[in-house]
């Protein structure tokens, strides 16, 4: 068979496209062994009370599937074991809490597992949703700021993500377990 003119011109612009060998990366961990080399930020650099510092992460949006990195530091000086996921409610610009249900994650779904987290250690659980809309009759929600609180007993933390939450109607937030 004799391939001429542009089909051609459009298979070789293709295939120096192609890049053997590369394999895309994650932008969050996805083993438990795996520890985020993301700091929290200026604003959130203070030890608040418990020893227990969250920040959240860009995040990565593709097609409509959203995920960000919710981050767990131990900045106390006591070694400090998470287990299970982190309670989180997604509020709105006016911190009012939106009509939102948690569910665990189905992408990211690890089972409980304890985590031990030495002074200075990190972990990450992640918070993935789709933006899209099932029901037009609902405006979209928009997450603003997240109240978290990281481990049962533990103090609940106001968060603004670098980007709001854009929910859609659908009314759904996945949280995985710490990884």
């Amino acid at each position: 068979m004799r391939i001429t003119g542009v089909p051609l011109l459009a298979l070789l612009l293709l295939a120096g496209c192609a890049r053997p060998g590369l394999e895309p990366q994650n932008t969050l961990p996805t083993t438990t062994s795996a520890r985020p080399s993301v700091t929290p930020s200026a604003e959130s650099a203070a030890c608040p009370d418990g020893g227990l510092r969250l920040w959240v992460d860009r995040g990565d949006a593709a097609m409509g599937y959203r995920e960000t990195g919710l981050h767990l530091q131990n900045c106390g000086d006591r070694p400090v074991t998470v287990s299970g996921r982190p309670e989180v409610v997604v509020l709105g610009k006016d911190r009012d809490p939106q009509d939102v249900a948690i569910v665990p994650g189905r992408r990211h779904s690890e089972s409980a597992h304890p985590v031990a987290l030495a002074p200075g250690q990190s972990t990450v659980a992640v918070l993935a949703w789709r933006n899209t809309y099932d029901d037009i009759s609902k405006p979209p929600v928009s997450g603003v700021y997240l109240a978290v609180t990281p481990t049962p007993g533990a103090a609940r933390q106001i968060l603004q993500p670098p980007v709001p939450l854009d929910l859609g109607s659908t009314g759904k937030l996945e949280v995985s377990v710490w990884l």
